[in-house]
């Protein structure tokens, strides 16, 4: 079923990408409760290889995981949306993904290339998302060389503001 792009499917558009960057934060800074408001109590999570079955069991493993974990950022790039209903709809988002790594005693960056494609569902008036399965596309892995623009920015400099895990990033604490 297509729907035209009306003022309530603009706006379950809207609530969809909100849900999505909200993700991409929530896993960014390891914030389990903001990674929970993305999914039902039902919700189902096949991320890849590594796991298929309820999302908050993936949320609350890979939370401990992620909290102990380096530098890692997703970011969210071209989003397409179907309605089949209005309460159901499918999102395709392609999606990067930087994670740092520690090997054999070194540190390596991965970059991947993939999709997230969401089965989207509005239960009490809200978008959320009731199962997921990933496509990844591509990857590159390397040694992490992390000169900060060749030496143009300055991380002991106490005004650089530096991404952390929890809420002592500067997205939480703010100004």
């Amino acid at each position: 079923m297509k729907f035209a792009n009306t003022l309530e499917t603009m706006l379950a558009k809207q609530d969809i990408a909100d849900c999505l960057a909200r993700y991409a934060r929530g896993v960014d800074r390891a914030d389990g409760e903001l990674l929970h408001s993305c999914y039902f109590d039902d919700s189902i999570e096949e991320h890849g290889s590594t796991y298929s079955g309820p999302a908050r069991a993936y949320i609350d493993g890979a939370i401990e995981r992620m909290k102990g974990g380096d530098v890692m950022g997703h970011y969210l790039c071209n989003l397409h949306v179907e309605f089949e209903s209005d309460s159901l709809a499918y999102a395709e988002c392609y999606v990067l993904t930087f994670a740092r790594f520690a090997k054999a005693g070194e540190k390596w960056d991965t970059l991947t290339g993939g999709r997230i494609v969401d089965r989207f569902e509005k239960r009490d008036g809200e978008w959320r998302i009731a199962h997921r399965k990933i496509t990844l596309d591509w990857n590159r892995d390397m040694p992490m060389a992390e000169t900060w623009c060749l030496g143009l920015f300055k991380p002991e400099d106490p005004r650089m503001h530096i991404g952390e895990k929890g809420k002592g990033d500067l997205s939480y604490s703010r100004f």
